[in-house]
């Protein structure tokens, strides 16, 4: 069944397909943009060997492999969408919601898609490290299995809100996880498929003994060497630095006699180097030895960030021996230790440039979220291989296209249909706070809803994923099933404001307004 309202524009594509002997493709000549499209579909039997399902039946929730959607939404230029800066993220969002209450073509049961996005346009729908799970993220990441079977090759690395906020050492170790899954189920890249940081990835694997473990440090150094060896590292490092390095290794190979190493000490005192007045690249090794100590100072504050999260990581790895300490001398003794480690925590974010006075957090909450329980707790870290490089001009008109399959997973079981309209909403009001500690979170949300917590015990179970000190477990790592504890919780908790015994409040609570009674049609 082919859906396509441009029918003239693509006459000489879809017409063989219509009129050869004895072909069974049918046109259906609507706008796949508009959602009613697909509900008239169903309705008008467009699939006859199909049976609608009642929501309330079992069956319902169950896949349905006799039905696949496959198509493209990637428009050039990007097609805006209505409440989504893109019309591929607004389709993919309602796509993957409809499972949960058998809209659209899941109105047959739970059916997979398999569609071609422009990457740029659609990567912030899969969270590529614990900084970009974001409210759509997280229902996401609860309604469907996001796989990524085609992506384009690396881009510049991004700064700011575009980036994925992920040091490069946690992306090559995903990596490295990613390539050894895909080789041990007989999916090994093909050579041409391939894009230099899987060589990276490969080497780091061999220095890392086989864990893909590194430091910053460690891959800093790494990838500096990469660069002056005409390796570019680009996605990895950001465009500036990859340009520093780039002109250290130009003069380096004209000039060798010229010490291009950093010139400042260990306390980042600057030493001053005279260069030959008469030197064909004076100008340039000036600006260079200016601009190296800004380069050295934001390498010291990653580095002094990084040894924050270590930290916060020993943190994390006594409160999971605690949990399981019988009371006692040896238990007491732990919470000490656990003590004086906070203590050097905080004394450590205090110790921060208020630019980076998050950035231990974030690097703490990426490693947890590749290696430690639930492991990893990103789908796009958990994925069974590497996916295949597609180079910009194997499309027309050029550009970086990403296949991406989404297998429904059912609602929770004895969940309602409208189960999906609680966990939007209380993911809509929770979100508003991502790197809170959940204890923090909750009473924003609503006074004393932190009370909700002990009803909720895989919060505080360090094999699914909890915390022993709620403010360290933040909003952020939450798993699907801790979501699905707090809102049953949330909805049987008997202090709620009033009026907010409802699926839509904190939609429209942080929209500025108020609840009043049914919504609108939608």
């Amino acid at each position: 069944m082919l859906l396509e309202p441009r029918h003239e524009k693509f006459k000489d594509f879809l017409d063989p397909l219509l009129t050869a002997p004895g072909s069974k493709y049918s046109l259906v000549d609507q706008d796949p943009t508009v959602l009613q499209t697909y509900r008239d579909m169903v309705a008008n039997g467009v699939f006859p060997h199909q049976t609608v399902l009642d929501a309330e039946d079992p069956k319902a929730q169950e896949p349905n492999n006799t039905l696949l959607v496959t198509g493209s939404l990637a428009w050039n230029p990007r097609l805006p969408g209505l409440g989504f800066d893109s019309m591929a993220k607004q389709l993919a969002y309602h796509f993957a919601s409809a499972a949960w209450t058998n809209d659209l073509f899941h109105a047959y049961g739970m059916v997979r898609t398999l569609l071609w996005v422009q990457h740029d346009d659609f990567s912030g729908m899969i969270a590529q490290s614990i900084n970009e799970m974001t409210k759509t993220n997280r229902l996401m990441q609860m309604l469907q299995d996001t796989t990524l079977f085609i992506q384009p090759e690396r881009a510049s690395r991004s700064t700011g809100r575009a980036s994925s906020g992920r040091e490069p050492q946690y992306e090559i170790e995903a990596i490295v996880r990613a390539l050894k899954k895909g080789k041990e189920n007989g999916m090994e890249l093909p050579s041409h498929r391939r894009d230099h940081i899987h060589d990276f990835a490969e080497e780091v694997d061999q220095i890392s003994n086989g864990t893909g473990v590194t430091s910053f440090q460690t891959i800093q150094d790494y990838l500096r060497t990469q660069q002056l060896a005409g390796r570019n590292p680009i996605g990895l490092l950001s465009p500036g630095l990859i340009e520093y390095y780039d002109f250290m290794r130009r003069v380096i190979n004209v000039f060798p006699q010229v010490d291009l190493n950093d010139p400042t000490d260990a306390k980042g005192k600057r030493t001053k180097r005279p260069v030959p007045p008469d030197h064909p690249y004076k100008d340039d090794i000036r600006k260079f030895y200016r601009e190296s100590t800004g380069m050295a100072l934001t390498q010291r504050k990653k580095l002094l960030a990084a040894s924050i999260a270590d930290i916060g990581e020993a943190i994390y790895k006594l409160e999971c021996k605690i949990v399981d300490m019988p009371d006692g001398p040896e238990k007491a003794a732990a919470m000490a230790e656990l003590s004086e480690l906070e203590t050097q925590w905080k004394q450590g974010l205090d110790s921060q440039n208020a630019n980076y006075a998050k950035v231990p957090a974030t690097e703490i909450d990426d490693r947890l979220a590749i290696r430690s329980p639930p492991s990893p707790r990103l789908q796009s870290d958990s994925r069974p291989f590497e996916p295949l490089v597609m180079r910009k001009n194997e499309a027309w008109p050029q550009s970086r296209l990403a296949l991406v399959s989404a297998e429904p997973f059912p609602r929770p079981v004895g969940g309602s249909p409208d189960f999906y309209e609680w966990a939007r909403d209380f993911i809509f009001g929770l979100f508003a706070h991502p790197s809170d500690g959940i204890n923090h979170a909750l009473d924003k949300l609503q006074h004393g809803l932190s009370d909700i917590i002990k009803d909720c015990p895989s919060l505080k179970d360090p094999k699914k994923g909890g915390r022993l000190q709620m403010e360290h477990l933040r909003v952020r790592m939450l798993t699907s099933e801790m979501i699905l504890e707090l809102v049953e919780a949330y909805r049987t908790w008997p202090f709620k404001e009033p009026g907010s015994d409802s699926n839509q409040y904190f939609k429209y609570k942080h929209a500025g307004q108020t609840w009043i009674g049914q919504s609108a049609d939608r």
